[in-house]
């Protein structure tokens, strides 16, 4: 699952905002005329609820739409016809840790009977026993679809 406030658009609202309410905040220390004044100024105002509107905006709003339309957590529909096939795990990475059934990015070699073998890197949810042959160099099976070979799944 990606995480949305990873988001650059994220990241630039949230700093815009900072930057522009202590700059605000700091301008109004550092002017030599009453201070009272710039209160009531337009300059004070946009500054203070543009940079709220922009923090507000990075740190709530822009995740939660992102999450909204986010595809990271929809699965891939199994495989109905394929052919089951050696494959070499050349290299393998745990996304997520908290949960039963951990999410894992795996670089595959194919090696299909018919044909030369081919690299492919894959992700899906695997439980412990599936993680537990997952090892460098060790050779797994491998659901491949018939329609495209590039669509696996893990037995």
């Amino acid at each position: 699952m990606s995480n949305s406030f990873n988001h650059p658009l994220t990241k630039l609202l949230i700093t815009v905002g900072s930057i522009m309410l202590f700059g605000n905040m700091i301008y109004t220390f550092l002017i030599s005329t009453e201070p009272f004044l710039y209160f009531r100024s337009p300059l004070f105002k946009t500054f203070t609820y543009g940079g709220a509107a922009c923090i507000t905006a990075g740190a709530f709003l822009l995740p939660m739409i992102l999450n909204f339309f986010s595809f990271t957590g929809r699965r891939a529909a199994p495989i109905t016809s394929g052919q089951l096939v050696e494959a070499r795990v050349n290299k393998w990475k745990r996304l997520n840790k908290k949960s039963n059934n951990q999410r894992v990015v795996v670089e595959l070699t194919i090696l299909p009977p018919d044909r030369m073998g081919y690299d492919i890197t894959h992700k899906q949810e695997l439980n412990q026993t599936q993680i537990s042959k997952l090892q460098n160099g060790a050779m797994i099976q491998v659901l491949v679809s018939a329609a495209d070979p590039k669509n696996i799944q893990i037995q």
